[in-house]
């Protein structure tokens, strides 16, 4: 009986909606086949790029240098102004510290002229300095300054040695005299003892009486002991002579030893010095690092506050050389980019839809590797100028992100990579 019901209300409805027309059909499936055509042809023409996505920094082989700070503070003093041309070593700028910049240009300048030999300048006739970090050291090399100068213009070794060479030449002419007193007593001895010969000759003929004859032997001993102490003095006369020569050695080598050991004390408090000049300039003077056009990028005016790190100045040589892209290949992926592959740049700071792309292709893709990725460089063409036509200003070094074109497959061919791999992997598995 319900299926009779059934039946009835089908047959109502297929009364109701009729039969529908062929043509309607025959079109219906012609279009649906159009339709299909299309998509297939679309398929097999529209092309999927497959992209590898990269930081990257586009830089030159000239790249325009910044100057960071180094410390915290404000700025003591700005010496140069926004797109003035800087050459390399300027003093662009002072951070605040302890110390008056303009003292330390001052003992900058009398260090220059301080030449290191043994005839040393005056101290420093600075007064009142105010060098903070670096007064110990200058103090300490005005104090070694102080000490040469006088160890030189007293020179009290050479009073002492010309004082014993003024008593030695005197104990020279001494030893003279005492030797022509030695010949001299020589002679009078030989002179005695002859005469002692002939008084003992004629005292042993009984002539003479024995006390002539004694005063005679006296006299022989007399001579001799003359002759003896004036031998007694030529030696003594020789060891004063030795004893003032090695004096005058000793006060040359102790002026030697003292003039050498003052003159290590200056070299040392000098290095000292200039070491804690430098490591002075380094944290607090701003120093051009290469020669070009300077541009102020995050110091406007002397109050306001730096961080260490922060980049003051861009120096952008007048030639830069070629401008170039170098980028990090992420290691997903770096097996596809190759050399001649079509990259497009998106800056950071310039929207691509608004500036366009900056467009280059890969040169070379680095063997070795960091933690990164693989660096790579990629060549501009049309340098810094954006699909748009848009000049993007070089004045330091640009950041973003590198899309690499590494295949340029149909839709179709990846509509039927999944099931050629299905198929292959199907395959291999029957074949094993």
């Amino acid at each position: 009986m319900q299926n009779n019901k059934i039946n009835i209300k089908s047959d109502e409805i297929t009364e109701i909606l009729g039969t529908p027309p062929r043509w309607i059909v025959r079109w219906g499936i012609t279009l649906i086949l159009a339709v299909i055509g299309v998509v297939f042809i679309g398929s097999i023409f529209f092309r999927y790029p497959d992209a590898v996505v990269a930081p990257v920094v586009i830089t030159a082989e000239n790249p325009p240098s910044v100057v960071v700070a180094r410390t915290n503070g404000k700025p003591a003093a700005l010496f140069v102004s926004d797109g003035q041309w800087v050459t390399r070593g300027d003093t662009l700028g002072v951070i605040e510290n302890s110390s008056d910049h303009t003292h330390i240009f001052k003992l900058k300048d009398q260090l220059s002229k301080l030449a290191l030999t043994d005839s040393l300048p005056q101290p420093f006739t600075l007064r009142n300095l105010v060098l903070g970090d670096i007064q110990p050291q200058f103090n300490q090399l005005n104090r070694a300054l102080t000490i040469f100068n006088t160890f030189n213009r007293q020179q009290l070794h050479r009073h002492k040695i010309e004082a014993f060479e003024r008593e030695l030449k005197q104990y020279e002419l001494y030893t003279l005299r005492l030797k022509r007193q030695r010949i001299l007593s020589a002679e009078d001895v030989e002179l005695t003892h002859k005469q002692f010969q002939r008084d003992s000759a004629l005292y042993a003929a009984g002539v003479i009486a024995a006390s002539d004859f004694e005063k005679s032997q006296a006299m022989l001993l007399a001579k001799k002991q003359a002759l003896e102490s004036a031998e007694l003095s030529i030696a003594n006369t020789a060891i004063n002579v030795e004893r003032l020569r090695q004096s005058i050695v000793d006060q040359k080598f102790e002026h030697e030893s003292q003039h050498k050991g003052l003159r290590e004390e200056v070299s040392s408090t000098y290095s000292q010095l200039i070491s804690t000049l430098s490591a002075w300039e380094k944290s607090y003077l701003l120093i051009a690092s290469s020669t070009g056009k300077l541009s102020f990028m995050g110091i406007w005016s002397d109050v306001q506050e730096v961080k260490a790190g922060d980049p003051l100045f861009s120096i952008t040589p007048n030639n830069i050389g070629e401008v170039q892209a170098r980028l990090i290949i992420p290691f997903e992926g770096a097996g596809k980019v190759k050399s001649g592959q079509r990259v497009n740049i998106k800056l950071d700071g310039y929207s691509y839809l608004e500036f366009g792309l900056v467009e280059g292709i890969i040169h070379s893709v680095s063997s070795g590797y960091n933690d990164q990725g693989y660096p790579a460089l990629a060549l501009l063409p049309n340098g810094v100028t954006t699909s748009y036509g848009v000049a993007i200003s070089f004045d330091r070094e640009l950041l973003g992100t590198a899309e690499i074109t590494t295949e340029d497959l149909s839709l179709l061919h990846r509509l039927f990579s999944p099931l050629k791999h299905l198929y292959r992997s199907k395959v291999r598995k029957t074949s094993d």
